[in-house]
């Protein structure tokens, strides 16, 4: 028998196996610095525990209440312990058992829809579930860093060993991981936002996940001039490049991609196993530069479970409905950009 029974709070014990969006550290910053209700089930099969479920009931007056697993993160808020595997028969009744606590905090707080992030977990060899539709708008790109760097590089796009040669020359990349150090390039990351339409996320979201010890900075500079950052968080032996932002002005010193080497060379000395170039939409962009490192791509499944009939869940930015949004953030002043934007993106949990 499988079921979910609800849990106070996710302690370092049932954290095992976890990934970085169960560890306690996350779990933390939906609670206390974005003021989430997060809630948190034990898995149990015939009463021992085996796993773990959170989600966060968003409560936004732009765009309604939803429970979403978890916020800032494609992965998932479900995982299993080590050593723990299921039949399909027993995947059948966890989907069973999460569907109904869904439903009941579903009816608790009047969520329009479920989302639950990278769960494939619940659907592995038992197909779709017609109780969910099923998404996949962004995928991400991955290199097994367990390989010798040299090895890896043999794989890069001529393009990038080119302009790896002109960046090593000229930009220069350091680490910290003193949260007080975000001050000073934080502005970079805010500029990019701007271009882009997004809305940025608050400094203390990275000077938060630095403190607790998962999130590391990386900057280059150009004569000593900041030109790019790359934030990263490494967990379980992966190396995530999760924000990576850079001044116009210095685009031709290409600091980006000497960041991107630069942590990737790390990865590979520090033994860790992979390098996830975090998500991307196919034929984007960002998309096109990082399949040049040749990573391996890996599809992110969004899954939903909708109760209201005019529900709109996903809050894809591509969406039209978010083109005026978009046009007015790119013409937003730093410091107005600084102030709402992370209010959005609180709402949107994204």
């Amino acid at each position: 028998m499988i079921e979910l029974e609800p849990a106070q709070s996710l302690t370092p014990p049932r954290a095992v196996g976890a990934p970085y969006s169960g560890t306690v550290a996350w779990a933390g910053l939906c609670r206390e610095l974005y003021r989430y209700d997060l809630r948190n089930f034990r898995i149990k099969k015939d009463l021992a525990d085996i796993g773990f479920f959170s989600c966060a009931v968003l409560r936004s007056f732009l765009f309604g209440t939803r429970l979403v697993s978890l916020p800032f993160s494609d992965e998932p808020g479900l995982w299993l312990y080590p050593g723990v595997s299921l039949t399909p028969e027993e995947t059948g009744a966890l989907r069973d058992s999460l569907v109904s606590a869904l439903d009941a905090l579903a009816a608790e707080t009047g969520a329009e829809y479920a989302e639950l992030r990278g769960a494939d977990i619940l659907f592995s060899g038992g197909g779709q579930d017609p109780r969910f539709k099923a998404a996949a708008p962004y995928l991400r790109l991955v290199l097994d860093a367990g390989r010798p760097y040299e090895t890896l590089r043999r794989g890069f796009h001529s393009n990038l060993i080119k302009n790896l040669r002109k960046a090593d020359k000229t930009v220069a990349v350091a680490e910290t991981r003193d949260p007080a150090a975000l001050g000073a390039v934080y502005g970079i990351y805010l500029r990019q936002m701007r271009a882009f339409g997004s809305p940025p996320l608050p400094a203390a979201h990275f000077e938060r996940l630095m403190r607790e010890g998962l999130g590391r900075l990386f900057t280059a500079s150009v004569d000593k001039k900041p030109a790019a950052l790359l934030f990263g968080l490494t967990h379980a032996n992966v190396f995530y490049a999760d924000v990576n932002a850079g001044l116009p002005e210095f685009e031709s010193f290409f600091p980006k991609v000497r960041l991107f080497d630069a942590t990737l060379r790390l990865a590979c000395a520090e033994g860790l196993r992979a390098y996830d170039f975090m998500r991307t939409r196919r034929k984007s962009g960002v998309y096109e530069h990082k399949k040049k490192w040749g990573g391996g791509e890996e599809p992110i499944n969004y899954y939903f479970r909708v109760y209201s009939p005019t529900a709109r869940p996903g809050l894809d930015p591509e969406e039209a409905r978010f083109s005026l949004p978009r046009a007015i953030l790119k013409r937003a002043p730093l410091r107005l950009l600084a102030a709402a934007g992370p209010l959005i993106r609180r709402h949107a949990g994204k």
